[in-house]
């Protein structure tokens, strides 16, 4: 994991401070920002004009049905922070198109508000700012440390930092025969390690293509359902990845729409089952226009691109 900022999305792991050790578990009817908005959309949050509580606080509005977040797991979840005073918006993974995913660390973390939730559910916290969001975040330098933040979380789901879709023995991209007859690129994936680019083939695409290693029998991808992802990108030729999440931040979400994909995985990935290993080849300036997404995903540009992706999960957005 690279030390740039604290404070990124999306594929990129999110390392904030937080007051969960301390904070109590509900904090009561008063005194306390109301959230509004169904499952799967953007919370809309009204803070009182009183003072914060002076302590950390947590409760959960809503509890998902999903698999429970476990200890020492990444969290890929939608937050949304406000400040109270001054009522400013600090970050909204809703507006970046973007999820979030988080390694809680240390016991001043968002642990409290994320492990051992399931799937689904929704969760307030209300914390000082130096507590809620640590000295290096780039939210917290937006306002002052003796201000509180509140943030709502809706949480996706708990993943291991090295998941991957299970693959049948001798398949999934492995080097063989097979890959060499197609003229395809062969990437193979060591147990515990990165994927690696074993064979390039007979050279850089000209037009998109999707190659399917493994096919999942899970739910169909549609158009803004959030897919929750492994990915690895290389330039044409190289060696190392320019981007994996393999072992490194962990499974990304990311919502099914163009604008919010790299190039070429919308195409991907759309009507695809969760359970599947898909390897792309895309040309270069397949999206001449693309520079990032909203959520700052970035590939190298102008180059063709070789991904391989293993699609983890799915929800609602």
């Amino acid at each position: 994991m690279d030390p740039r900022p604290v404070l990124r999305t999306g594929a990129v792991t999110v390392l904030l401070a937080a007051a969960a050790a301390c904070a109590a578990p509900d904090p009561g009817p008063e005194n306390v920002p109301k959230v509004t908005g169904a499952a799967g959309t953007r919370p809309v949050i009204t803070i009182p004009d009183r003072p914060a509580p002076a302590a950390a606080r947590l409760k959960v509005l809503r509890a998902g049905t999903g698999p429970a977040v476990k200890k020492g797991q990444v969290a890929v979840t939608d937050v949304e922070m406000r400040s109270w005073e001054g009522k400013k918006e600090l970050l909204s993974s809703w507006g970046l198109a973007q999820p979030t995913t988080v390694s809680p660390v240390g016991e001043r973390s968002w642990a409290e508000a994320l492990v051992g939730r399931r799937g689904g559910s929704r969760v307030l916290m209300i914390a000082p700012a130096a507590r809620a969001a640590g000295p290096r975040s780039a939210a917290a330098a937006r306002i002052a440390p003796d201000d509180h933040m509140v943030l709502v979380f809706d949480l996706i789901g708990g993943y291991d930092r090295d998941q991957r879709v299970p693959v049948p023995h001798g398949s999934g991209g492995m080097p063989g025969a097979g890959g060499a007859r197609e003229a395809k690129a062969v990437v193979d994936f060591p147990a515990g390690g990165m994927p690696k680019v074993v064979s390039w083939g007979a050279g850089p695409p000209v037009k998109l293509h999707v190659r399917t290693l493994s096919e999942g029998r899970g739910p169909v991808l549609q158009d803004r359902d959030v897919a929750v992802l492994q990915y690895a990108g290389w330039s044409w030729g190289e060696d190392r990845p320019f981007r994996s999440t393999y072992g490194d931040s962990g499974p990304s979400g990311m919502v099914l729409a163009r604008p919010a994909l790299l190039p070429g995985m919308y195409e991907a990935l759309k009507g695809i089952r969760v359970g599947s290993r898909l390897q792309l080849a895309v040309p270069a300036r397949y999206r001449p226009d693309f520079h990032r997404t909203p959520g700052g995903l970035e590939q190298p540009p102008g180059v063709p691109v070789l991904y391989v992706v293993d699609v983890l999960d799915r929800q609602d957005r």
